[in-house]
């Protein structure tokens, strides 16, 4: 199996004189050598604010932010880069469509998942709207065929994948009920994007939200998918570099993507988002995804095996994350008792609180996976419930 744990700099540390078990992923990613190297090569060489300058550094940073766009839009199947806005991250890119469609939405429905991150319920509400979720069983597989449509419901807001369970949710049957409809899509790919190969044309969705820092990139940079469909929608966001023309009157808005983008952008964000790409590509996305479904499912397997072990969630498709808890030991006393043995893992409700209620418990102890996982790390967080366990015997 391959490891590529060499890659990545922060992963020869040390936790209290512990080999660094790294499994908060979910959380945030690290960061591999080739990212980090190119973001520290654009501070130290090509720095400057970009689309304002008719200087030389202002045209390449310019260009390299431009080009960072256009490779987003290749790796996510968008038709144009233009239907590709940064953002400030997952949360920052929900938040801005909500902002946008607020006029639609205020007073009317939106349904969801019962697996949504905050992320994907507060914005929604601050816009006015109601929430509805489909609904789902024990397992957590969502029961589309009891997906209901009323003329209240405006729009669909659903994670492509569960930050807390790692359930993968049938989007493209959900986005094929929206469009008989006529009822807009977005997708929450925070989960999915460094997980599962994503086509936004394929999906059919309106909208699609990711951050760059679960996917091997800086924080503070995201991506907002926002299809042709919907390109003139009203900003969420006013101010330098996005307008045509300001007077006291009135204003004029620039195309897509500059009139989203007001302001001076994350631009070493952007380009460390394409650094991401490239690293990955390099390896090879299909190998990628072949090892972490082996790491993933061998975790889980042993999970599953492990006595006193409660894992939540059981669906066709998983990826990414599971949760568990050990039988009478809070969640949190097993998550510092881990990390003692230089284990990182999540502890609580994951901004998932609706999820946990539904769940029984008020948090799980999270583990997450990224590719530079091996099954050395699963066994070495087997090895360490063991050893909780044995402290509670």
């Amino acid at each position: 199996m391959t490891d590529f744990k060499k890659d990545f700099p922060i992963l020869e540390k040390e936790v209290y004189g512990k080999k660094l078990v790294y499994l908060d992923n979910a959380a945030t990613s690290q960061k591999p050598g080739y990212v980090i190297d190119t973001i520290s090569d654009f501070y130290r060489s090509d720095n400057s604010n970009i689309h304002r300058g008719a200087h030389y550094l202002s045209e390449v940073s310019s260009e390299k932010y431009e080009k960072a766009r256009e490779k987003v839009s290749d790796f996510i199947g968008a038709r144009d880069p233009a239907e590709v806005t940064f953002t400030a991250g997952a949360t920052d890119s929900i938040n801005q469509v909500a902002c946008s469609l607020e006029p639609i939405l205020k007073g009317n429905e939106v349904l969801i998942t019962g697996v949504e991150h905050h992320s994907n319920i507060v914005p929604w509400q601050l816009a006015g709207a109601k929430l509805r979720s489909i609904p789902m069983d024990s397992d957590c597989n969502l029961l589309t065929d009891s997906i209901e449509i009323t003329d209240k419901t405006k729009l669909i807001a659903i994670s492509h994948a569960s930050n807390v369970l790692g359930c993968v949710n049938p989007i493209k049957e959900i986005t094929g009920i929206a469009k008989d409809h006529d009822i807009p899509v977005l997708v929450d790919a925070a989960q999915s994007i460094q997980h599962l190969p994503i086509d936004v044309k394929d999906i059919g969705c309106d909208f699609l939200a990711f951050s760059g820092h679960k996917m091997y990139a800086a924080t503070g940079i995201g991506v907002l998918y926002t299809s042709e469909r919907f390109s003139d929608i009203m900003p969420a966001r006013g101010g330098g570099g996005m307008v045509d023309k300001v007077t006291l009157e009135r204003t004029s808005y620039l195309n897509p993507p500059l009139r989203y983008e007001a302001g001076t952008p994350h631009i070493a964000g952007a380009i460390s988002i394409a650094a991401a790409i490239d690293y990955m590509q390099n390896i090879g996305m299909d190998k990628i995804r072949m090892h972490e479904h082996d790491v993933y499912s061998y975790a889980r397997e042993k999970l599953l095996e492990t006595d006193g072990v409660k894992v939540y969630g059981n669906t066709e498709k998983m990826c990414g994350s599971i949760s568990f808890n050990l039988d009478n030991i809070h969640q949190y006393d097993t998550g510092m008792i881990l990390d003692k043995m230089g284990i990182a893992v999540r502890t609580g409700h994951h901004c998932a609180q609706p999820l946990m209620r539904f769940l029984g418990t008020e948090g799980t102890v999270r583990a997450s996976f990224a590719l530079y996982n091996t099954e050395e790390d699963a066994d070495m967080l087997i090895e360490g419930i063991e050893k909780v366990r044995m402290m509670y015997a």
